[in-house]
């Protein structure tokens, strides 16, 4: 699914955010993606997306490898990918449906009943169904993450990259969110998530990539946030 093989990324004035990463994550793993401030975890995920390219090294998604894909073929890979950022952005002035239904219109080109469907359907997974008629500024911060979450699933990527999607969220309305990743988890997509909630990691327990100064430091199963974690450090489920 992804394959990521000696990948650097430099930034000009000779900064380095990642070091020969190496990882492969095959369809339908959930992996956490860890590490301090500056670690490179956006990074990362950018290159993912293609928003940004490697210095050096391969990512291949699929059968494609991003770096090497055209503007034009762009949104064919991104069509595989539902993405999550930490602070969204919204068309303020449209509904939570309009918000929706415009990415279904981009990306897939579909007829009004169809773009509805999808919309409905997306609403409806993350909860948000009733609240399709209210305007973007009218939801709470935990509101709009889930229309954010709707909106990256709504075209059926095989892949969900999300980073720090709990941010600036109080522990309940963060515990929600998370549940809806791994709902969509369950459903066979592959979520990649860049987190420094170590309550959450450690709680339930996935994959861990752990970054450290733009090095791969841990790949682990059921890693956890650190190698001792404190048992005290649990959400209660």
């Amino acid at each position: 699914m992804i394959d990521v093989r000696k990948v650097t990324k430099i930034y000009k004035g000779r900064i380095h955010a990642l070091r020969n990463i190496t990882f492969s994550i095959k369809q339908g793993e959930f992996v956490y993606v860890i590490g301090a401030s500056g670690a490179g975890k956006s990074t990362l995920l950018k290159l993912l997306y293609r928003e940004e390219i490697q210095t050096f090294g391969s990512i291949k998604i699929g059968n494609t490898f991003a770096s090497q894909i055209t503007h034009k073929q762009l949104y064919l890979l991104r069509r595989q990918l539902g993405v999550v950022m930490q602070s969204d952005l919204f068309l303020s002035n449209r509904t939570v449906f309009e918000n929706i239904a415009v990415c279904v219109e981009a990306v897939s080109g579909a007829n009004n009943s169809k773009v509805a469907i999808r919309t409905n359907e997306a609403l409806d997974v993350v909860g948000m169904l009733d609240k399709s008629s209210r305007k973007i500024n009218e939801l709470s911060i935990g509101q709009q993450k889930r229309v954010a979450i709707a909106r990256a699933i709504v075209n059926h990527p095989s892949i969900v990259l999300a980073d720090e999607p709990t941010a600036n969220l109080d522990a309940k309305a963060a515990l929600e969110i998370m549940k809806l990743f791994f709902k969509i988890n369950s459903m066979g997509t592959t979520v990649i998530m860049a987190t420094h909630d170590s309550t959450m990691v450690n709680t339930v327990r996935e994959r861990v990539l752990e970054l450290s100064k733009g090095e791969l430091v841990r790949d682990e199963q059921d890693g956890g946030y650190t190698r001792y974690p404190d048992n005290k450090d649990v959400y209660i489920w």
